[in-house]
């Protein structure tokens, strides 16, 4: 097994990903709604995608449909979902990333910590992190990971309006994902930044880095980046090769651009309008 890992935030850096610097045998990790982004900028084979729960029967449609299209090459044994769930006979091959990572005590203590007394959650990509270091895998090269600090240009994509309303149309409720609506409004965008900012604050975001440099001493967090944020925080990978293995590839004109609508024929089938 290769001890390589390439994981892809889907911050704006995602476009510059700078391939002399990622090992060719590394296993790619993708998560939320990157595909809907203009180019194949780490390829179309997905060996591992990370989301979060709460649209489960949109997402799951989506990256099974572009599976069975070609438009990407998921391993849909390896779809990982930001919470804790049982068993569900609807979805037999999806895993628990939470529940994986949350086998690493000290790692479950900071999650809860972090969300018992403050209300801040560890975002879907610093748990894609996360996961890959308690797979195993040593050498990290990290894309994408911009902490969010462009309201502008947050995202390495600008398709997806379903997603991307619904991201940004967060109710304003003390109660994250809750469904409850206290305020009787969605947020703005700039509301939704700062929204962000408040629930997956930067400062969180490197802590949860250092605990995990600290509890695996023989992994490696690089950047593949140049033009990343995270910079600030751990070092620029090295560069093994003069010329670049792969080289981002436009998208088909006919590629996905937004969430699939559900079958009709779907019990109990739910309709994002």
């Amino acid at each position: 097994m290769s001890n390589n890992i390439l994981v892809c935030g889907n911050g704006p850096s995602c476009k510059e990903i700078d391939f002399t610097r990622v090992p060719e045998d590394s296993k790619i990790m993708r998560v939320t709604n990157f595909y809907f982004e203009e180019m194949y900028y780490a390829g179309k084979k997905v060996d591992f995608y990370v989301d979060y729960i709460k649209r489960l029967d949109n997402q799951y449609f989506n990256i099974r449909t572009m599976n069975d299209k070609g438009e990407y090459d998921f391993d849909m044994e390896n779809t990982w979902w930001t919470v804790m769930f049982e068993e569900n006979p609807h979805f037999p091959t999806i895993k628990s990333c939470t529940e994986f990572i949350q086998r690493v005590p000290l790692i479950a203590e900071f999650r809860c910590f972090y969300e018992y007394y403050y209300g801040k959650y560890l975002p879907t990509g610093i748990q894609a992190i996360a996961l890959a270091v308690c797979m195993g895998y040593e050498n990290v090269y990290l894309a994408g990971f911009d902490l969010f600090s462009d309201m502008n240009n947050m995202h390495s994509y600008v398709d997806g309006r379903k997603s991307i309303e619904t991201m940004r149309g967060y109710k304003k409720t003390s109660v994250y994902d809750s469904g409850a609506d206290t305020t009787g409004g969605e947020l703005s965008a700039l509301e939704a930044f700062e929204y962000i900012h408040k629930t997956h604050p930067e400062s969180m975001q490197i802590n949860f880095l250092r605990l995990l440099e600290k509890l695996f001493p023989k992994m490696k967090l690089m950047s593949v980046c140049e033009t990343s944020a995270i910079n600030e925080y751990i070092g620029l990978a090295p560069t093994y090769a003069q010329t670049p293995w792969y080289t981002p590839i436009e998208k088909p004109a006919n590629r996905t651009r937004d969430w699939y609508t559900l079958p009709e024929s779907m019990p109990s089938r739910k309709v994002i309008t």
